[in-house]
């Protein structure tokens, strides 16, 4: 960031130099504010999170996936937006939640990552943000 702040100087863009730093400053804040736990609930009509609710109808598959050793499941849906659903699954159990669903969705046991996954894998492992 500093590089870029450098070089945006020298060509005397001052309003794209508060552009970057207020980027730079809402990705360490997002970063830093832990997310809120949420509550769900899995029922014969569909999923409710929070005062959301989808029905089987407009969901279309699911999957689990692990993150920075955090399980989560993913509900595809057939709107483009939200598009998928990410649920954290905590201490619960991954078989229980995919026997509760498979009756109502297909499961998708393998998913290919796309463009911007593989990317970010990348710069998380190339460039890490924390020191373990």
């Amino acid at each position: 960031m500093l590089l870029v702040e450098i070089i945006l100087f020298l060509f005397s863009q001052y309003l794209l130099m508060v552009v970057v730093l207020s980027l730079v400053f809402v990705a360490f804040v997002l970063a830093s504010v832990p997310p809120k736990d949420f509550h769900y609930r899995i029922s014969n009509e569909g999923v409710m999170i929070e005062d959301g609710f989808f029905i089987w109808r407009e969901l279309y598959d699911f999957y689990f996936k692990d993150r920075d050793g955090v399980k989560t499941l993913h509900l595809g849906t057939h709107a483009f937006l939200p598009g998928e659903l990410i649920v954290t699954l905590g201490n619960m159990d991954e078989e229980k939640v995919k026997n509760a669903l498979l009756p109502y969705l297909p499961y998708r046991e393998y998913v290919k990552p796309t463009f911007v996954e593989k990317s970010a894998d990348w710069l998380t492992k190339n460039f890490p943000l924390e020191n373990k």
